[in-house]
């Protein structure tokens, strides 16, 4: 199968390898008008089977690998090589990323399942554990991507939708934002009982939209992200604004305070906002209206302050947002796509903002909101579409945006940015 690459020389030589190099991973080849076969390729720096610890390889891809498998998607070893191969047929809107997992003999699921009862709760560990060895592609020539677990690579198929602005910087096109742009405050909070490193980035004079990302450590200078949105906005694809990157302090604090945690939200009106206030004041810029946006817990926390605090937040961005919340026990897990057209008789999680929505307890008649979901994601597409609709009826502004992709940082990259444009558009 390696031979469909197009590279004549023997597998794994010095010269065959040079060759791949230069032409760079994943090889992407279409099988029809809606698929394609992925190859990815890992080189083994331990040598052959002979040489090497190696045990096995896991290919882990955002949304598509199962990672509640005890037989999970792995790459094949060409015996007598350091090449170890796998190919999958994706569909060719998909964008997201993968990594590598090297196993070393002891680590086999098999032999972990064997040590153990075989359980989901023992399987989960065994993932969690190996996961953070994960490598990202060496022959992918764009930019790694940073999650949670480590290192990534991006994989976009060609006929993903074109992502504005990331294109570019992943081209290395844009300059990178001089942190003289960027000012540090410091939030102390009485009410939470913590403080954080806050950033403000402004690109915008006079008064203009305060834009509040939740996760705000993601969303920094290294990302990407702050060079795409000055990018867009020089482009009169986003209007002007102020952006206020609001950093996670821990998990545990993550989950507490993004977890429809009102003292958060009371927090940062009455403690921290009036700081930012101050600052913009300072080189004559103010605040004219506020947007939220966040992924995951985040995406729930920003439709969470707009029904909280109506007169602040009106205009939402939820990426992937957590909608089950608060019963972790209703993620539904389904298995084919074409259960996301038949929920109409679930009924939302009890205490949900759906069910806060669809009862009337929280208007949402001053709201716009972006939501964006991902095909990759199952039963978030479940609850996303759940909300989008009980927004939808009880009369507020909500588009629903289900990409080819999953829970995953290229995902929300665009989102965000096609939310700036839909609730930000240049005037």
């Amino acid at each position: 199968m390696l031979l469909n690459i197009g590279i004549q020389h023997d597998v794994g030589s010095q010269i065959w390898w040079k060759e791949l190099y230069s032409i760079g991973m994943p090889i992407i080849q279409h099988q029809d008008a809606n698929q394609c076969l992925v190859t990815l390729i890992w080189q083994d720096p331990e040598g052959n089977e002979n040489t090497s610890t190696t045990g096995s390889v896991l290919l882990d891809v955002n949304s598509i690998t199962d990672h509640h498998s005890w037989e999970p998607e792995c790459l094949n070893r060409v015996v007598g090589t350091d090449v170890w191969f796998g190919q999958l047929t994706v569909n060719s809107k998909w964008r997201g990323s993968y990594s590598f997992i090297p196993l070393q003999a002891h680590q086999l699921p098999e032999i972990i399942k064997e040590q153990n009862d075989g359980s989901r709760e023992a399987q989960r560990s065994w993932w969690v554990d190996v996961a953070q060895q994960q490598v990202h592609d060496a022959l992918n020539p764009l930019p790694v991507q940073l999650t949670g677990w480590g290192r990534s690579s991006p994989l976009h198929l060609p006929n993903a939708p074109a992502e504005l602005g990331w294109e570019e910087r992943d081209k290395g096109q844009l300059a990178t934002v001089s942190t003289d742009k960027i000012l540090s405050i410091k939030w102390k909070s009485q009410i939470l009982g913590n403080q954080r490193d806050c950033q403000l980035f402004s690109i915008a004079k006079g008064d203009a939209p305060l834009v509040i990302l939740l996760d705000g450590q993601k969303w920094g200078e290294e990302s990407g992200a702050l060079a795409v949105l000055q990018y867009l906005t020089e482009q009169k694809l986003i209007a002007p604004a102020h952006y206020l990157l609001v950093p996670s302090i821990d998990g545990q604090t993550r989950w507490k305070e993004l977890s429809c945690h009102k003292p958060f939200w009371q927090a940062l009106v009455d403690e921290f906002l009036p700081d930012v206030e101050s600052e913009l004041a300072k080189v004559g810029s103010s605040i004219s209206d506020y947007i939220v946006a966040g992924q995951s817990l985040g995406g729930l926390s920003s439709l969470y302050a707009g029904l909280q605090f109506p007169e602040y937040f009106s205009k939402i961005i939820s990426l992937s947002g957590s909608f089950w919340w608060p019963e972790k026990s209703r993620m539904l897990s389904p298995k084919a796509e074409q259960e996301l057209d038949s929920f109409s008789s679930l009924a939302p999680p009890e205490n949900s903002l759906a069910e806060l929505i669809q009862t009337g307890k929280s208007s949402v008649k001053h709201l716009e909101a972006f939501l964006t979901v991902g095909h990759g994601e199952q039963d978030m597409c479940l609850y996303n579409r759940m909300t989008y609709e009980a927004i939808k009826r009880q009369g507020g502004k909500v588009s629903l945006d289900i990409v080819y992709g999953g829970h995953d940082w290229l995902s929300w990259r665009s989102g965000l940015m096609n939310g700036l444009m839909h609730l930000l558009p240049k005037k």
